[in-house]
């Protein structure tokens, strides 16, 4: 873990776990048959923005499989597509946990 730029670790976590309940919001929208590829597209892209100012060997591998999900529309894709969100969760929770609550 390496911050490109001085931002408060207090600051990171606050971001990474709004991210964390978006992200699992994410489940009872496709459940519900509501709007989830807008969000998820907007969670990609501030992931990505982020990407640019922390380094984080997790930030590539949740990237992609946020991504990945924009694949898994067909019904019966649901099981994966809910198992791909959860592995995304515990992902945030390795990058969270990089980032105590004091400053470096």
């Amino acid at each position: 873990m390496n911050k490109k730029i001085s931002i408060s670790n207090s600051a990171i976590q606050k971001n990474l776990r709004r991210i964390v309940n978006q992200i699992y919001k994410l489940l009872p929208c496709r459940e519900e048959s509501l709007d989830w590829q807008a969000p998820l597209t907007t969670i990609i892209e501030e992931l990505i923005g982020m990407n640019d100012l922390i380094e984080d060997e997790n930030f590539f591998s949740l990237i992609c499989k946020l991504q990945g999900l924009l694949h898994l529309t067909a019904e019966d894709d649901f099981f994966l597509y809910r198992r791909i969100i959860f592995e995304c969760l515990s992902l945030l929770n390795k990058i969270l946990n990089n980032f105590k609550e004091e400053d470096i």
